[in-house]
């Protein structure tokens, strides 16, 4: 048994957080999304209406409980605008940042913990 799992059980179940919203800019265009999914160096984006592979992102994420937005840009990396929704392959785009500070590094990554995605199997749709 993992140390996660053990804690898991030892404090109960994990609280399931609600997602980060995502607003993105593509050429001046708004869309929106949500992600569970990221880490200090990127996210995955659930969404409709994903950007085009290589294509630069303006990001705005809005983090449940946080008083202010956080914005960032990036780079998508991974994108699926066909096909079903579903765990193997979510309907959106993994998005890489680029020029992130220490700061919104730090935050990026202590919200990570909270959300319980370090090590999760979506983080090669974002690095």
């Amino acid at each position: 048994m993992s140390e996660r799992d053990s804690q898991t059980q030892k404090d109960g179940p994990v609280e399931k957080k609600a997602p980060c919203q995502v607003t993105f800019y593509i050429d001046e265009q708004g869309f929106r999304g949500t992600s569970l999914h990221f880490s200090e160096r990127g996210l995955l984006v659930n969404c409709q209406t994903p950007a085009p592979l290589n294509k630069k992102v303006k990001l705005v994420l809005m983090f449940p409980g946080l008083k202010n937005a956080m914005e960032l840009q990036g780079e998508v990396v991974w994108t699926n605008v066909h096909g079903q929704a579903d765990s193997f392959s979510p309907r959106g785009m993994g998005v890489k940042f680029l020029g992130v500070d220490r700061d919104a590094e730090r935050l990026l990554a202590e919200l990570a913990e909270q959300y319980d995605c370090l090590g999760s199997t979506y983080t090669c749709y974002y690095t």
